[in-house]
């Protein structure tokens, strides 16, 4: 489908333009006035941000604007369909694209600026960024407050690597960090409170990797600090609250402990009940939610670190019910969990995860149907793609706000804006092993 067929204009909207325009005479009065002494208030622009959607047919990174469901931008993408992440602070797509070993970059155009005695946001053209990430096999993303890390897996002829990024790396082109872990595997990477907390193959050279190294941030270099000696067999998934974070092994959970001296690490035993074979291979995590959450298969338990008694909690989604996405909204506020059966199902953390709503968004999808979805940082939105549409959903009851008419088929979406105060972005990419070999 060519943009001229599409049943959005690919202009930006006029009241984006009178914003802008409103935007550069207010910087120019920040320059300085008869009123320069004066302090200046922020600058605020109301919006509910954009979201970024891989058009499949076209080939094309598109920005919507979803203040009033126009495609503000259409950037050609080639190769494979990207899997869509936001960056930190939620201005930039991150488009991973691990079979073209390639990651690059979309400014969604909403930001926000601090001009010293007053804070100024902007609203401008999304563009795709002259600065990309090149290397094997780009698999697991993750973000911790305002680092995010992308890990290559490399291969036989390739070592494993970790880039980690923010806006303001990305703002100049450039990343934070880089750092070489002398052999590939398909692992993840992440960096909490000046560590970066990876994974290591404990001396082995193939399969999954077994144990967990730390490193020590310094400036743009990372120093090893040591290896620890719990072990983490067949490694895969990891997530980070504010008090624990967790990789899963095949006989558990290893859970480094974040807030004692030194950083501890323990293990959790499997939970109880689990069939022979199965173990707990995704981690899910808030900064605000003291638990994490870990996936076994279509089974969810509610991870509990610092319990004396009990360590796991199963939580029910419905019998033969199988999982398609799962995470939290922006403050934890909701655990959310779209079921196969077009089921959007809400959590509560704060109220023993007792079940808000299922909202019926759809009958059952089939195979060829695409689905994903997105979380609002500006408010309690979930933004689920189902094929041509997206059905915005108030992550608080269940209700559904509107759908929005694509008019193209898209592979993945993801959120971009200007988050409320007090947002502290966490995100793992909770990918799943169908996506890519373990190479």
């Amino acid at each position: 489908m060519s943009d001229q067929s599409q049943p959005f204009p690919f202009r930006i909207r006029p009241l984006a333009a009178s914003l802008m325009i409103a935007a550069a005479t207010l910087l120019a009065a920040c320059g300085g006035s008869s009123g320069g002494d004066e302090p200046h208030e922020h600058t605020d622009i109301d919006t509910a941000g954009r979201l970024a959607l891989f058009d499949t047919d076209a080939s094309q990174l598109k920005v919507l604007d979803l203040d009033n469901s126009e495609v503000l931008a259409s950037m050609a993408m080639d190769g494979e369909a990207p899997r869509l992440y936001a960056s930190p602070g939620n201005r930039y797509a991150v488009a991973i694209q691990r079979g073209d070993d390639l990651v690059s970059f979309v400014d969604g155009g909403l930001y926000t600026e601090d001009h010293g005695d007053h804070m100024h946001d902007y609203a401008e053209t999304p563009e795709m960024l002259n600065f990309t990430l090149e290397a094997r096999k780009p698999t697991h993303y993750s973000v911790n407050g305002a680092y995010g890390v992308v890990f290559f897996d490399g291969d036989a002829n390739a070592d494993s690597r970790i880039d980690v990024i923010s806006d303001e790396s990305l703002g100049g082109n450039k990343v934070v960090a880089s750092q070489g872990l002398g052999i590939g595997m398909h692992g993840v990477g992440k960096v909490i409170d000046g560590h970066l907390f990876v994974t290591n193959m404990d001396g082995a050279t193939s399969g999954l990797p077994s144990a967990v190294e730390r490193y020590h941030l310094e400036g743009n270099t990372f120093e090893q600090e040591i290896v620890y000696d719990e072990k983490c067999p067949d490694l895969h998934g990891a997530a980070a609250n504010a008090h624990s974070l967790g990789f899963g092994c095949s006989d558990g959970v290893l859970v480094i402990d974040l807030h004692e001296a030194g950083y501890p690490a323990t293990k959790l035993g499997n939970p109880d009940g689990l069939a022979d074979g199965s173990r707990i291979g995704t981690l899910v995590a808030n900064h605000d939610v003291e638990e994490l959450v870990g996936i076994a298969g279509d089974r969810f338990f509610v991870i509990h670190p610092e319990s004396t008694t009990e360590f796991y909690h199963e939580l029910e989604i419905g019998e033969d019910v199988g999982r398609l996405a799962q995470g939290f909204t922006t403050h934890g506020e909701v655990f959310y969990v779209l079921g196969d059966d077009g089921g959007l199902r809400l959590f509560d953390p704060a109220d023993d995860w007792e079940l808000i709503t299922t909202a019926e968004l759809m009958d059952a999808p089939g195979e060829d149907d695409t689905l994903a979805v997105a979380v609002s940082a500006a408010q309690e939105r979930l933004f689920v793609l189902h094929n041509q549409s997206v059905h915005e959903v108030d992550a608080t009851d269940g209700d559904v706000v509107r759908t929005i008419d694509l008019g193209f088929s898209a592979s993945g979406l993801v959120w971009l804006g200007l988050a409320e105060e007090g947002h502290d972005h966490d995100h793992d990419d909770d990918h799943e092993d169908h996506d890519h070999d373990h190479e």
